[in-house]
Protein backbone atom coordinates (compact mmCIF):
# COMPACT_ATOMS: atom_id res chain seq x y z
CA UNK A 1 0.00 0.00 0.00
CA UNK A 2 1.14 3.56 -0.90
CA UNK A 3 2.43 5.23 1.85
CA UNK A 4 0.03 8.50 2.51
CA UNK A 5 -3.16 6.71 0.33
CA UNK A 6 -5.83 8.48 0.80
CA UNK A 7 -8.81 6.68 2.29
CA UNK A 8 -12.19 7.66 1.96
CA UNK A 9 -13.90 10.75 0.99
CA UNK A 10 -14.26 13.02 3.67
CA UNK A 11 -17.83 13.59 5.19
CA UNK A 12 -18.45 17.43 4.67
CA UNK A 13 -18.65 19.23 7.89
CA UNK A 14 -18.64 23.18 6.53
CA UNK A 15 -17.95 26.42 8.29
CA UNK A 16 -21.14 27.55 10.29
CA UNK A 17 -22.34 23.96 10.84
CA UNK A 18 -23.44 24.16 14.89
CA UNK A 19 -22.30 20.47 16.33
CA UNK A 20 -24.11 19.41 19.51
CA UNK A 21 -26.68 22.10 19.39
CA UNK A 22 -23.60 24.74 20.85
CA UNK A 23 -20.47 24.58 18.67
CA UNK A 24 -20.58 26.98 16.26
CA UNK A 25 -17.36 26.42 13.71
CA UNK A 26 -16.18 29.24 12.85
CA UNK A 27 -12.73 28.33 10.68
CA UNK A 28 -10.46 26.11 10.07
CA UNK A 29 -7.15 25.85 12.10
CA UNK A 30 -5.70 22.57 11.18
CA UNK A 31 -6.08 19.59 8.50
CA UNK A 32 -4.83 16.04 8.76
CA UNK A 33 -5.13 12.96 7.08
CA UNK A 34 -7.79 12.12 9.49
CA UNK A 35 -9.13 15.14 10.91
CA UNK A 36 -9.64 18.89 10.94
CA UNK A 37 -9.07 21.13 13.66
CA UNK A 38 -11.71 24.19 13.86
CA UNK A 39 -11.94 27.57 16.44
CA UNK A 40 -14.80 27.48 17.34
CA UNK A 41 -17.55 29.20 19.70
CA UNK A 42 -19.60 27.32 22.55
CA UNK A 43 -22.89 29.75 22.69
CA UNK A 44 -23.86 27.65 25.75
CA UNK A 45 -21.28 29.22 27.71
CA UNK A 46 -19.97 32.10 25.39
CA UNK A 47 -16.30 30.97 25.07
CA UNK A 48 -14.06 29.78 22.29
CA UNK A 49 -12.75 26.37 22.16
CA UNK A 50 -11.19 24.24 19.38
CA UNK A 51 -13.03 21.20 18.27
CA UNK A 52 -11.28 18.24 16.28
CA UNK A 53 -13.50 16.52 13.94
CA UNK A 54 -12.82 12.50 13.00
CA UNK A 55 -12.89 12.27 8.92
CA UNK A 56 -12.18 9.78 6.76
CA UNK A 57 -13.24 6.00 6.66
CA UNK A 58 -12.34 6.18 10.68
CA UNK A 59 -15.56 8.26 11.45
CA UNK A 60 -17.77 5.57 10.12
CA UNK A 61 -15.89 2.48 12.21
CA UNK A 62 -17.33 1.16 15.65
CA UNK A 63 -14.69 0.03 16.95
CA UNK A 64 -12.21 3.46 16.09
CA UNK A 65 -15.31 5.53 17.66
CA UNK A 66 -15.59 3.46 20.73
CA UNK A 67 -11.67 4.09 21.19
CA UNK A 68 -11.42 7.40 20.56
CA UNK A 69 -14.50 7.92 23.25
CA UNK A 70 -12.79 5.87 25.71
CA UNK A 71 -9.92 7.76 25.54
CA UNK A 72 -11.80 11.12 25.20
CA UNK A 73 -13.04 9.85 29.08
CA UNK A 74 -9.25 9.41 30.12
CA UNK A 75 -7.54 12.40 28.99
CA UNK A 76 -10.54 14.52 30.14
CA UNK A 77 -9.60 13.29 33.76
CA UNK A 78 -6.31 15.47 33.47
CA UNK A 79 -6.31 18.61 35.39
CA UNK A 80 -2.87 20.32 34.74
CA UNK A 81 -1.52 23.72 34.03
CA UNK A 82 0.98 21.93 31.09
CA UNK A 83 -1.74 19.61 29.66
CA UNK A 84 -5.19 21.56 27.23
CA UNK A 85 -7.72 20.52 28.83
CA UNK A 86 -10.71 18.07 27.18
CA UNK A 87 -13.99 20.01 27.65
CA UNK A 88 -16.25 17.85 25.39
CA UNK A 89 -16.81 14.55 22.91
CA UNK A 90 -20.09 13.94 20.82
CA UNK A 91 -21.11 12.85 17.47
CA UNK A 92 -22.48 15.03 14.25
CA UNK A 93 -24.19 12.63 11.65
CA UNK A 94 -22.67 14.19 8.47
CA UNK A 95 -23.86 13.22 5.20
CA UNK A 96 -25.32 9.94 6.83
CA UNK A 97 -22.16 9.19 8.63
CA UNK A 98 -21.82 9.68 12.48
CA UNK A 99 -18.74 11.33 12.88
CA UNK A 100 -17.13 12.22 16.65
CA UNK A 101 -15.33 15.20 17.59
CA UNK A 102 -13.82 16.51 20.72
CA UNK A 103 -13.92 19.72 21.97
CA UNK A 104 -10.96 21.26 23.42
CA UNK A 105 -9.19 24.05 25.05
CA UNK A 106 -8.36 26.45 22.54
CA UNK A 107 -4.55 27.17 23.01
CA UNK A 108 -3.31 30.77 21.74
CA UNK A 109 -0.12 29.61 20.37
CA UNK A 110 2.30 28.13 17.71
CA UNK A 111 3.11 24.28 18.19
CA UNK A 112 6.62 23.39 18.77
CA UNK A 113 7.22 22.49 15.19
CA UNK A 114 5.93 25.86 13.74
CA UNK A 115 8.19 27.88 16.47
CA UNK A 116 11.03 25.71 15.04
CA UNK A 117 10.49 26.56 11.40
CA UNK A 118 11.79 30.26 12.33
CA UNK A 119 14.78 29.27 14.40
CA UNK A 120 16.52 27.25 17.09
CA UNK A 121 15.21 28.13 20.47
CA UNK A 122 17.79 28.98 22.86
CA UNK A 123 18.89 26.08 25.38
CA UNK A 124 17.77 28.17 28.57
CA UNK A 125 14.15 28.17 27.06
CA UNK A 126 14.58 24.26 25.69
CA UNK A 127 14.89 24.01 29.43
CA UNK A 128 11.84 25.14 30.24
CA UNK A 129 9.79 23.95 27.90
CA UNK A 130 10.87 20.69 28.36
CA UNK A 131 10.50 20.27 32.26
CA UNK A 132 6.53 21.45 31.59
CA UNK A 133 6.17 19.25 29.15
CA UNK A 134 7.75 16.37 31.44
CA UNK A 135 5.88 17.97 34.47
CA UNK A 136 2.60 17.62 32.24
CA UNK A 137 3.32 13.74 31.67
CA UNK A 138 4.14 12.85 35.53
CA UNK A 139 1.02 14.53 35.71
CA UNK A 140 -0.64 12.12 33.20
CA UNK A 141 1.48 9.06 34.23
CA UNK A 142 0.35 9.57 38.05
CA UNK A 143 -3.23 9.05 37.13
CA UNK A 144 -2.77 6.26 34.72
CA UNK A 145 -2.53 7.33 31.30
CA UNK A 146 0.55 7.51 28.70
CA UNK A 147 0.08 10.06 25.78
CA UNK A 148 1.70 7.86 23.08
CA UNK A 149 2.40 10.86 20.64
CA UNK A 150 4.86 12.85 22.02
CA UNK A 151 5.71 15.12 19.41
CA UNK A 152 6.66 18.70 18.24
CA UNK A 153 3.45 19.24 16.86
CA UNK A 154 2.13 17.78 19.79
CA UNK A 155 3.45 20.48 22.44
CA UNK A 156 2.24 24.21 21.65
CA UNK A 157 4.07 27.33 23.39
CA UNK A 158 1.99 30.00 24.84
CA UNK A 159 2.91 33.12 27.29
CA UNK A 160 1.60 31.38 30.21
CA UNK A 161 4.18 28.33 29.16
CA UNK A 162 3.96 25.03 27.45
CA UNK A 163 0.90 23.02 26.72
CA UNK A 164 0.47 19.57 25.73
CA UNK A 165 -2.07 18.53 23.20
CA UNK A 166 -3.78 15.38 21.15
CA UNK A 167 -4.41 12.79 23.79
CA UNK A 168 -6.18 11.40 21.15
CA UNK A 169 -4.44 7.99 20.60
CA UNK A 170 -3.94 7.75 24.62
CA UNK A 171 -4.12 4.81 26.68
CA UNK A 172 -4.25 3.24 30.31
CA UNK A 173 -1.15 2.01 30.99
CA UNK A 174 -1.06 -1.49 30.69
CA UNK A 175 -0.69 -4.76 28.64
CA UNK A 176 -1.41 -3.74 24.69
CA UNK A 177 -4.77 -4.80 23.25
CA UNK A 178 -3.74 -7.63 21.25
CA UNK A 179 -5.60 -6.94 18.22
CA UNK A 180 -4.55 -3.03 18.46
CA UNK A 181 -2.97 -1.81 15.91
CA UNK A 182 0.70 0.33 16.67
CA UNK A 183 -0.40 3.87 16.86
CA UNK A 184 2.42 6.60 17.04
CA UNK A 185 4.67 8.76 14.72
CA UNK A 186 7.73 6.88 13.69
CA UNK A 187 10.29 9.52 14.67
CA UNK A 188 9.44 9.25 18.33
CA UNK A 189 8.50 5.45 18.68
CA UNK A 190 10.05 3.74 21.62
CA UNK A 191 11.56 0.21 20.64
CA UNK A 192 9.15 -1.67 23.13
CA UNK A 193 6.14 -0.42 21.10
CA UNK A 194 7.41 -1.79 18.17
CA UNK A 195 8.01 -5.15 19.65
CA UNK A 196 4.29 -4.72 20.96
CA UNK A 197 5.44 -3.99 24.49
CA UNK A 198 3.21 -2.82 27.31
CA UNK A 199 1.80 0.59 27.06
CA UNK A 200 4.07 2.29 29.77
CA UNK A 201 5.14 5.64 30.75
CA UNK A 202 8.49 5.10 29.81
CA UNK A 203 7.63 5.16 26.21
CA UNK A 204 6.88 8.84 26.62
CA UNK A 205 10.32 9.55 28.18
CA UNK A 206 12.04 7.83 25.41
CA UNK A 207 9.57 10.36 22.77
CA UNK A 208 10.40 13.47 25.00
CA UNK A 209 14.34 12.62 24.87
CA UNK A 210 13.75 12.69 20.85
CA UNK A 211 12.29 15.60 21.05
CA UNK A 212 14.78 17.57 23.69
CA UNK A 213 17.42 15.95 21.21
CA UNK A 214 16.21 17.73 18.45
CA UNK A 215 15.80 20.68 19.83
CA UNK A 216 19.55 21.04 21.24
CA UNK A 217 20.92 19.51 18.47
CA UNK A 218 19.52 20.77 15.38
CA UNK A 219 18.98 17.26 14.24
CA UNK A 220 17.81 13.82 15.07
CA UNK A 221 19.43 11.34 17.18
CA UNK A 222 19.79 9.00 14.00
CA UNK A 223 20.92 9.93 10.26
CA UNK A 224 18.42 8.25 8.15
CA UNK A 225 16.41 8.73 5.06
CA UNK A 226 13.40 6.10 5.15
CA UNK A 227 10.56 5.27 7.63
CA UNK A 228 12.14 1.58 7.47
CA UNK A 229 15.50 2.78 8.30
CA UNK A 230 14.37 5.03 11.42
CA UNK A 231 12.10 2.39 13.19
CA UNK A 232 14.98 0.16 12.25
CA UNK A 233 17.88 2.83 14.52
CA UNK A 234 14.81 2.85 17.30
CA UNK A 235 15.43 -0.86 17.67
CA UNK A 236 18.88 -1.20 16.96
CA UNK A 237 21.34 1.52 16.88
CA UNK A 238 22.22 3.39 19.59
CA UNK A 239 22.00 7.02 19.45
CA UNK A 240 24.44 9.36 18.60
CA UNK A 241 26.07 11.03 22.04
CA UNK A 242 24.43 14.34 22.64
CA UNK A 243 27.34 16.91 20.96
CA UNK A 244 29.39 19.56 23.13
CA UNK A 245 26.81 22.64 22.80
CA UNK A 246 27.05 25.72 24.15
CA UNK A 247 24.40 26.32 27.05
CA UNK A 248 23.69 22.48 27.15
CA UNK A 249 25.52 21.33 30.70
CA UNK A 250 26.97 17.61 30.92
CA UNK A 251 24.16 17.01 32.99
CA UNK A 252 21.38 17.72 30.28
CA UNK A 253 23.21 15.66 27.71
CA UNK A 254 23.26 12.78 29.98
CA UNK A 255 20.08 13.15 30.66
CA UNK A 256 18.81 12.99 27.32
CA UNK A 257 21.17 10.15 26.66
CA UNK A 258 19.06 8.06 29.36
CA UNK A 259 15.59 9.14 27.87
CA UNK A 260 17.11 7.22 24.86
CA UNK A 261 17.66 4.05 26.42
CA UNK A 262 16.60 1.02 24.40
CA UNK A 263 15.67 -0.37 27.91
CA UNK A 264 12.60 1.07 29.14
CA UNK A 265 13.85 0.61 32.93
CA UNK A 266 17.14 2.15 32.27
CA UNK A 267 14.92 5.62 31.71
CA UNK A 268 14.34 8.55 34.37
CA UNK A 269 10.74 8.98 34.63
CA UNK A 270 9.16 11.88 33.92
CA UNK A 271 9.26 14.14 37.57
CA UNK A 272 13.05 13.03 36.97
CA UNK A 273 13.37 15.04 33.57
CA UNK A 274 11.32 17.41 34.87
CA UNK A 275 13.55 18.15 37.80
CA UNK A 276 17.23 18.04 36.02
CA UNK A 277 15.52 20.56 33.21
CA UNK A 278 14.51 22.54 36.21
CA UNK A 279 17.53 22.86 37.28
CA UNK A 280 19.29 23.52 34.28
CA UNK A 281 16.69 26.52 33.16
CA UNK A 282 17.48 28.11 36.91
CA UNK A 283 21.36 27.66 36.27
CA UNK A 284 20.95 29.10 32.92
CA UNK A 285 19.14 32.09 34.49
CA UNK A 286 22.01 32.71 37.15
CA UNK A 287 24.83 32.77 34.25
CA UNK A 288 23.22 34.64 31.55
CA UNK A 289 24.88 37.98 31.34
CA UNK A 290 22.96 41.25 31.70
CA UNK A 291 23.54 44.19 29.17
CA UNK A 292 23.37 47.45 29.31
CA UNK A 293 21.44 49.22 26.86
CA UNK A 294 23.15 50.56 24.06
CA UNK A 295 22.60 54.48 23.49
CA UNK A 296 20.56 55.79 21.32
CA UNK A 297 16.46 55.76 20.61
CA UNK A 298 15.23 52.68 22.01
CA UNK A 299 14.62 50.21 19.31
CA UNK A 300 10.79 49.78 17.93
CA UNK A 301 9.17 46.13 18.42
CA UNK A 302 10.65 43.07 16.51
CA UNK A 303 8.69 42.10 13.51
CA UNK A 304 5.99 39.12 14.04
CA UNK A 305 7.42 35.92 12.31
CA UNK A 306 5.45 35.45 9.58
CA UNK A 307 2.84 32.72 10.39
CA UNK A 308 2.80 28.94 9.81
CA UNK A 309 -0.03 27.64 7.20
CA UNK A 310 -1.76 24.98 9.04
CA UNK A 311 -1.61 22.35 6.53
CA UNK A 312 2.09 22.42 6.02
CA UNK A 313 4.44 20.09 7.74
CA UNK A 314 7.44 22.69 8.41
CA UNK A 315 10.24 20.97 9.67
CA UNK A 316 12.56 24.14 9.64
CA UNK A 317 15.98 23.50 10.56
CA UNK A 318 15.79 20.21 12.02
CA UNK A 319 16.08 17.93 8.61
CA UNK A 320 13.75 15.52 9.39
CA UNK A 321 12.93 13.01 6.68
CA UNK A 322 9.75 13.06 5.01
CA UNK A 323 8.40 10.00 6.79
CA UNK A 324 9.41 10.69 10.61
CA UNK A 325 6.76 13.67 11.16
CA UNK A 326 3.26 11.33 10.67
CA UNK A 327 1.15 10.03 13.24
CA UNK A 328 1.05 6.44 11.63
CA UNK A 329 -1.20 3.36 12.28
CA UNK A 330 1.24 0.07 12.16
CA UNK A 331 0.51 -3.61 12.96
CA UNK A 332 1.77 -4.84 16.16
CA UNK A 333 5.17 -6.50 16.30
CA UNK A 334 6.77 -9.13 18.38
CA UNK A 335 10.09 -9.54 19.64
CA UNK A 336 12.73 -10.67 16.95
CA UNK A 337 16.13 -10.41 16.15
CA UNK A 338 17.33 -8.12 13.83
CA UNK A 339 17.14 -9.08 10.14
CA UNK A 340 20.30 -9.49 8.23
CA UNK A 341 21.31 -6.08 6.65
CA UNK A 342 19.54 -4.00 8.59
CA UNK A 343 20.58 -0.13 9.21
CA UNK A 344 24.05 0.16 11.75
CA UNK A 345 26.34 2.18 12.63
CA UNK A 346 28.77 3.18 10.16
CA UNK A 347 32.35 2.42 11.93
CA UNK A 348 33.90 5.84 13.17
CA UNK A 349 30.58 7.94 12.41
CA UNK A 350 30.10 10.22 14.66
CA UNK A 351 26.64 10.93 13.88
CA UNK A 352 25.78 7.12 13.34
CA UNK A 353 24.82 7.03 10.05
CA UNK A 354 22.62 4.55 9.23
CA UNK A 355 23.48 1.76 6.08
CA UNK A 356 20.30 1.12 3.68
CA UNK A 357 19.67 -2.54 4.02
CA UNK A 358 17.09 -5.11 4.21
CA UNK A 359 13.60 -3.89 5.97
CA UNK A 360 12.62 -4.91 9.72
CA UNK A 361 9.96 -7.32 10.03
CA UNK A 362 7.11 -6.73 7.70
CA UNK A 363 4.87 -6.23 10.21
CA UNK A 364 6.58 -3.38 11.33
CA UNK A 365 7.27 -2.06 8.44
CA UNK A 366 4.37 -1.87 6.33
CA UNK A 367 2.21 1.40 7.30
CA UNK A 368 -1.30 1.09 7.33
CA UNK A 369 -2.64 4.37 7.58
CA UNK A 370 -1.78 8.27 8.57
CA UNK A 371 -4.10 8.77 11.71
CA UNK A 372 -5.63 11.45 13.42
CA UNK A 373 -2.76 14.38 12.84
CA UNK A 374 0.19 15.26 10.86
CA UNK A 375 2.93 17.08 12.22
CA UNK A 376 2.43 20.32 12.06
CA UNK A 377 -1.29 19.50 11.26
CA UNK A 378 -2.55 22.36 14.53
CA UNK A 379 -2.05 25.75 13.37
CA UNK A 380 -1.17 28.62 15.86
CA UNK A 381 -4.35 29.92 17.07
CA UNK A 382 -4.70 33.80 17.27
CA UNK A 383 -1.35 35.67 18.68
CA UNK A 384 -0.83 34.69 22.96
CA UNK A 385 -2.63 36.93 25.20
CA UNK A 386 0.37 38.71 27.08
CA UNK A 387 0.97 37.11 30.69
CA UNK A 388 -0.78 39.48 33.35
CA UNK A 389 1.44 41.28 35.13
CA UNK A 390 2.53 40.20 38.51
CA UNK A 391 0.84 41.68 41.55
CA UNK A 392 1.11 42.43 44.90
CA UNK A 393 -1.45 39.02 46.54
CA UNK A 394 -4.84 40.08 47.65
CA UNK A 395 -6.01 37.60 50.12
CA UNK A 396 -9.82 37.42 50.26
CA UNK A 397 -11.84 36.51 53.58
CA UNK A 398 -11.31 32.60 52.99
CA UNK A 399 -7.81 32.65 53.35
CA UNK A 400 -4.32 34.21 55.66
CA UNK A 401 -2.11 36.79 54.98
CA UNK A 402 0.87 35.75 53.30
CA UNK A 403 3.96 34.86 55.77
CA UNK A 404 7.08 36.29 54.86
CA UNK A 405 10.48 34.89 56.00
CA UNK A 406 11.41 37.74 57.96
CA UNK A 407 8.47 36.60 60.54
CA UNK A 408 8.83 33.06 60.33
CA UNK A 409 11.48 31.27 58.44
CA UNK A 410 10.94 28.13 56.94
CA UNK A 411 14.13 25.93 55.99
CA UNK A 412 14.79 25.56 52.13
CA UNK A 413 13.23 22.26 50.86
CA UNK A 414 15.68 19.79 51.76
CA UNK A 415 16.10 18.06 47.98
CA UNK A 416 15.98 14.50 46.60
CA UNK A 417 18.32 13.81 44.54
CA UNK A 418 16.33 12.69 41.58
CA UNK A 419 14.23 15.99 42.29
CA UNK A 420 16.15 18.72 42.95
CA UNK A 421 14.08 21.57 41.31
CA UNK A 422 10.48 20.34 40.26
CA UNK A 423 8.08 18.88 43.27
CA UNK A 424 5.55 17.06 41.28
CA UNK A 425 3.82 16.06 44.29
CA UNK A 426 0.17 14.07 44.76
CA UNK A 427 -0.97 13.34 48.40
CA UNK A 428 -4.02 12.62 49.28
CA UNK A 429 -6.53 15.30 49.94
CA UNK A 430 -6.03 15.35 53.96
CA UNK A 431 -2.98 14.58 55.41
CA UNK A 432 -1.53 15.38 59.21
CA UNK A 433 0.28 18.81 59.03
CA UNK A 434 2.67 19.23 62.11
CA UNK A 435 1.16 22.59 63.86
CA UNK A 436 3.48 26.08 62.97
CA UNK A 437 2.38 29.73 63.23
CA UNK A 438 -0.71 30.84 62.03
CA UNK A 439 -0.86 34.12 60.12
CA UNK A 440 -2.97 36.89 61.60
CA UNK A 441 -6.51 37.52 60.41
CA UNK A 442 -7.20 37.87 57.13
CA UNK A 443 -7.39 41.51 55.21
CA UNK A 444 -8.96 42.17 52.09
CA UNK A 445 -6.28 44.44 51.68
CA UNK A 446 -2.96 43.65 49.23
CA UNK A 447 -0.59 42.13 51.57
CA UNK A 448 3.65 42.37 51.51
CA UNK A 449 6.41 41.01 53.23
CA UNK A 450 5.59 42.59 56.20
CA UNK A 451 5.94 40.38 59.41
CA UNK A 452 2.57 39.00 60.63
CA UNK A 453 2.02 38.10 64.26
CA UNK A 454 1.69 34.30 64.35
CA UNK A 455 -0.91 32.42 66.12
CA UNK A 456 -1.35 28.63 67.31
CA UNK A 457 -3.31 27.30 65.15
CA UNK A 458 -1.92 25.33 62.46
CA UNK A 459 -3.07 25.69 58.98
CA UNK A 460 -5.65 23.66 57.11
CA UNK A 461 -5.00 21.53 53.92
CA UNK A 462 -2.17 19.68 52.52
CA UNK A 463 0.89 21.28 52.69
CA UNK A 464 3.10 21.14 48.94
CA UNK A 465 6.78 21.78 49.16
CA UNK A 466 9.17 23.65 46.96
CA UNK A 467 12.71 25.21 47.00
CA UNK A 468 11.07 28.96 47.09
CA UNK A 469 8.68 27.54 49.77
CA UNK A 470 5.21 25.98 51.32
CA UNK A 471 1.96 26.39 50.33
CA UNK A 472 -0.86 24.63 51.89
CA UNK A 473 -3.96 24.09 49.40
CA UNK A 474 -7.28 22.42 49.86
CA UNK A 475 -9.35 21.03 46.66
CA UNK A 476 -13.06 21.84 46.42
CA UNK A 477 -15.21 20.58 43.38
CA UNK A 478 -12.20 19.90 41.19
CA UNK A 479 -10.92 23.46 41.78
CA UNK A 480 -7.66 24.88 44.17
CA UNK A 481 -7.51 26.68 46.72
CA UNK A 482 -4.38 28.56 48.17
CA UNK A 483 -4.95 29.27 51.99
CA UNK A 484 -1.56 29.62 53.43
CA UNK A 485 1.94 30.16 52.15
CA UNK A 486 5.47 29.93 53.69
CA UNK A 487 8.32 31.38 51.73
CA UNK A 488 11.48 29.51 52.53
CA UNK A 489 14.67 31.08 54.29
CA UNK A 490 15.56 34.43 52.04
CA UNK A 491 12.41 34.31 49.93
CA UNK A 492 9.53 36.55 49.78
CA UNK A 493 6.00 36.23 47.75
CA UNK A 494 6.30 37.90 44.74
CA UNK A 495 2.32 37.37 43.27
CA UNK A 496 -0.22 34.56 44.33
CA UNK A 497 -3.32 33.20 42.55
CA UNK A 498 -4.81 31.34 45.08
CA UNK A 499 -7.85 30.74 43.17
CA UNK A 500 -10.75 29.12 43.68
CA UNK A 501 -9.86 27.66 39.88
CA UNK A 502 -8.41 25.07 37.97
CA UNK A 503 -4.98 26.60 38.50
CA UNK A 504 -3.58 28.19 41.25
CA UNK A 505 -0.29 29.99 41.97
CA UNK A 506 2.46 31.23 44.08
CA UNK A 507 5.90 33.04 43.22
CA UNK A 508 8.53 33.31 45.30
CA UNK A 509 11.48 35.05 44.48
CA UNK A 510 14.92 35.67 46.30
CA UNK A 511 17.32 38.12 44.33
CA UNK A 512 17.09 36.71 40.52
CA UNK A 513 15.79 33.41 41.58
CA UNK A 514 12.17 33.58 40.84
CA UNK A 515 9.75 30.07 41.23
CA UNK A 516 6.34 30.09 39.99
CA UNK A 517 4.04 27.25 41.85
CA UNK A 518 1.53 25.81 40.22
CA UNK A 519 -1.35 23.78 41.67
CA UNK A 520 -3.85 21.45 40.60
CA UNK A 521 -6.69 18.82 41.74
CA UNK A 522 -6.05 15.46 40.39
CA UNK A 523 -8.73 12.74 40.26
CA UNK A 524 -10.05 12.55 44.19
CA UNK A 525 -9.25 15.61 45.68
CA UNK A 526 -6.03 15.29 45.47
CA UNK A 527 -3.46 18.57 44.86
CA UNK A 528 -0.73 18.32 42.36
CA UNK A 529 2.16 21.00 42.25
CA UNK A 530 4.56 21.97 39.47
CA UNK A 531 7.67 23.99 40.25
CA UNK A 532 9.20 25.69 37.44
CA UNK A 533 12.02 28.68 37.44
CA UNK A 534 11.12 31.68 35.81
Amino acid sequence: MRIGAHFGKLPRVDEGRKLGGRYRLLHELGRGGMAVVWRAADEVLDRPVAVKVLAGRYAGDERFRARILHEARAAAILSHPNIAQIYDFGESDEDGTRVPYVVMELINGPTLQQRVSHGPIPPRRVFRIGGEVAAALAAAHGDGLVHRDIKLANVMVTAAGAKVVDFGIAAAAGPAEPEEGLLGTPAYLAPERLTGGAIEPASDVYALGVLLYRLLADESPWTVETTTQMLSAHMYVEPAPMPALPGVPPAVADLVGRCLAKDPADRPDAAEVSAVLGDAAEAAAVRAPVRAPLPGPPPGPAPAPPSVPATVDSAGPLRPTRFDEETRVLPAAGPGTPPAGVARRVPGSGRGRLLAGGALAAAVLVLVASLFTREGESAPAPPPRAAPASSPPVRGSTGPASRPAAASPTPTATRNPRHPTVLISSVPASVDVPASPSPAAPSSAPVSSAAVPPSSAAPEGTRLQSRGGAVHVVCESGNARVIDWEPAEGYEVEHVDPGPGLTASVVFVRGFSRYRMSITCLAGGRPSAVVLPL
